[in-house]
């Protein structure tokens, strides 16, 4: 019988330790339910969008169209939100994609230096813009071949007709 018991007592965890075990993922869990509400707090990817000082005059629509479902969340100051790119941290992923877009071409600032045409163009021909994590939630922004060739074909009309007011150096 003592030897039972001994075998027992090696073999299973004791009723104490599994307590702990419990413990340690109660603790685990309020933890991570504080730290999430603790980092909604933290305001980056909480912003409203900036006026539109000049926007760019697109001279074919279809292309507008075009950039409007796929580029225009990231490249213009009409960034449209959806309820998840509200809470951190993916607020904070999509606040960092719209200001690199901004940055590189902003059709909401048409009368300041925007992205060389041929880095524009390439991006789109080349299937780099929109980047996936865009196309992913975004099915209109999902663009074929055609429409590639559409939009790259409007981005070339935009900056002959309507030029923006300077290139970047390097290209945006």
């Amino acid at each position: 019988m003592s030897t039972m018991k001994g075998e027992e007592s090696g073999a299973r965890p004791t009723p104490r330790s599994g307590r702990r075990w419990k413990r340690w993922l109660a603790w685990g869990a309020v933890g991570s339910v504080v730290l999430f509400g603790l980092i909604q707090l933290i305001p980056f990817g909480h912003r409203n969008n900036p006026p539109v000082a000049k926007a760019a005059v697109w001279p074919n629509t279809r292309a507008e169209t075009l950039a409007a479902n796929g580029c225009n969340d990231c490249h213009s100051n009409l960034t449209k939100r959806w309820w998840a790119t509200e809470i951190a941290p993916a607020s904070w992923l999509a606040q960092s994609d719209v200001n690199g877009g901004r940055n590189a071409l902003n059709f909401s600032e048409w009368d300041k230096p925007q992205a060389d045409l041929d880095n524009v163009i390439e991006a789109v021909q080349s299937g780099s813009m929109p980047p996936l994590q865009y196309k992913l939630f975004h099915g209109n922004a999902r663009l074929g071949d055609a429409e590639r060739t559409q939009l790259a074909d409007g981005l070339r009309q935009l900056y002959a007709t309507d030029p923006p007011a300077g290139t970047k150096q390097g290209g945006g």
